[in-house]
């Protein structure tokens, strides 16, 4: 009964997960594998200590997030201009996603339109700035990553293009 039992049992499998049992070695395992099972079942049950978090995880975390949430900006706003009806849906998505965040503590900021100052601590220029028509005063032109905070500290500088006039 029990070898019919286990060929109706492989049978419901799709047949690239089946196991033969014609095959020894296949045998051997299944035995080894049942073995350990019930080594397993003796052991005393044990709690399982929680991973502390810690601040280099926090701070990993938050900054991946956070440079990730940037970059869905602005392709909900791409799309929002290209007209997609999904564009203002995604937008409260992730309104609500940087509200969590900040009631978490986990703040960012895209710096782009900001004016630039060589003495700015939350900014880091990528390059030379470079001759910009639109600006009237050295400005951030493009934001490559935001600026993060955690819990009111500065964790990652905002980095990008700065933009100066042409005289």
């Amino acid at each position: 009964m029990n070898g019919a039992w286990n060929w109706f049992r492989q049978r419901m499998y799709p047949p690239a997960l089946r196991i033969e049992a014609s095959d020894p070695e296949t045998g051997l395992l299944i035995l080894e594998i049942a073995s350990i099972q019930e080594r397993l079942a003796k052991l005393p049950a044990q709690p399982v200590a929680a991973m502390a978090a810690t601040p280099d995880v926090v701070h990993g975390l938050a900054v991946g997030i956070c440079n990730q949430m940037l970059r869905l900006e602005r392709s909900a706003n791409k799309a929002r201009q290209q007209g997609s009806a999904e564009a203002e849906r995604l937008q409260g998505h992730l309104e609500r996603t940087k509200s969590t965040l900040a009631e978490s503590g986990i703040k960012y900021e895209d710096l782009t339109g900001q004016a630039y100052d060589p003495g700015r601590y939350d900014f880091e220029p990528l390059g030379e700035p470079q001759i910009s028509p639109d600006v009237t005063r050295a400005t951030i032109i493009q934001c490559e990553r935001p600026v993060v905070m955690l819990n009111g500290k500065l964790v990652q500088k905002a980095k990008g293009v700065v933009g100066i006039p042409a005289h």
